[in-house]
């Protein structure tokens, strides 16, 4: 019997591959898939912080003009994602305790409140899709495969705050979640158990019908994971 993961997603939740059409041509603007393409990479761990961030290497690599590079180097920039220094010129920003805390009490308060529009409008279908999207992740888990766990993560809370109706929230939320490395929760010794453990309590009050344990879930698994990551930044000097 087949016990692969099955991460389905819906065509509105599937991330775009390549972000290039049938002629090979990026789909969006070449400024927006280069910088969706860096914002990746430094996700995924490819680039580290403090990495340097050539424009000619990543121009020549995606196989571009220096004109989309440069233009989305800064916008990173401006978000906080990548720093410029005389001398050294453009690299990932270093972890910093206080800008991650910023990120998460934003977070926090965009996506309870999310969620609490989100609640009267989830029905059968969404708690469905929900456990089949956590029986997911809980298989990657078990089978090391994270990058797919964190699209598995970010299609779960997404079927969540899509439900709330209101694209200008879930714009927000996506961007708070663009400005964070994902791969540093791969390196959180027992995070990451712990968070499948809390996706799982969002479900049972979803299930019971219960809208204040529901947010208070999202709340407390924002300030879960806060906390790990503080705590891994003060306990190997990353801050």
């Amino acid at each position: 019997m087949d016990t692969s993961p099955r991460l389905e997603t819906s065509p509105s939740d599937a991330p775009i591959a390549s972000g290039r059409g049938a002629s090979g041509a990026p789909t969006a603007s070449k400024k927006d898939w280069v910088k969706r393409r860096l914002v990746e990479d430094i996700q995924r761990g490819r680039y580290r912080p403090g990495d340097r961030l050539r424009q000619d290497h990543i121009a020549a690599e995606l196989g571009t003009s220096s004109t989309p590079v440069r233009e989305a180097l800064t916008e990173l920039c401006s978000s906080g994602l990548l720093s410029r220094e005389a001398h050294r010129g453009v690299q990932v920003a270093a972890l910093d305790a206080i800008g991650i805390g910023e990120v998460y009490q934003a977070r926090k308060i965009i996506e309870s409140e999310t969620a609490r529009l989100a609640f009267p409008h989830l029905g059968a279908q969404h708690l469905e899709r929900l456990r089949a999207l956590l029986a997911d992740m809980r298989l990657l888990l078990d089978a090391g495969r994270f990058e797919e766990l964190s699209a598995a993560d970010e299609a779960f809370h997404r079927t969540i705050f899509k439900a709330s109706g209101n694209r200008h929230l879930v714009a927000a939320v996506e961007t708070l979640w663009s400005g964070f490395p994902r791969y540093l929760m791969w390196n959180l010794e027992g995070r990451l158990d712990r968070s499948a453990a809390e996706h799982g309590l969002m479900i049972d009050a979803l299930a019971a019908g219960d809208a204040d344990a529901f947010v208070d879930a999202v709340a407390d698994h924002l300030d879960n994971s806060l906390s790990a990551i503080l705590e891994h930044l003060a306990a190997t000097g990353d801050t």
